[in-house]
């Protein structure tokens, strides 16, 4: 395993604060003020299918079959949360 500089060591980090922590924080935050609570916590399940969306797309990872569709459950367990919501803004 060879040599990791120090600004990358310092770099993933402070990446993970900042757009893990802060941003992640204050988007659920916005969330909350506008959504319904359970709209605003379902964030919380996207955000893994964000990140293997993310790092297949830029590092080159690769998806098995049971990633593929555990994704896709939670995606329509989010549909399905939404779908009470979108029904009543149709009316």
């Amino acid at each position: 395993m060879g040599q990791v500089s120090a600004a990358t060591g310092w770099g993933v980090p402070a990446y993970l604060v900042v757009f893990g922590s802060i941003i992640a924080y204050s988007f659920y935050l916005y969330l909350l003020k506008t959504v319904r609570p359970a709209a605003a916590t379902s964030y919380a399940c996207v955000n893994p299918v964000v990140a293997v969306v993310l790092g297949v797309s830029l590092a080159g990872e690769s998806l098995e079959m049971e990633e593929v569709l555990a994704m896709l459950l939670i995606v329509f367990a989010m549909l399905a949360i939404g779908l009470p919501q979108w029904r009543k803004r149709a009316r």
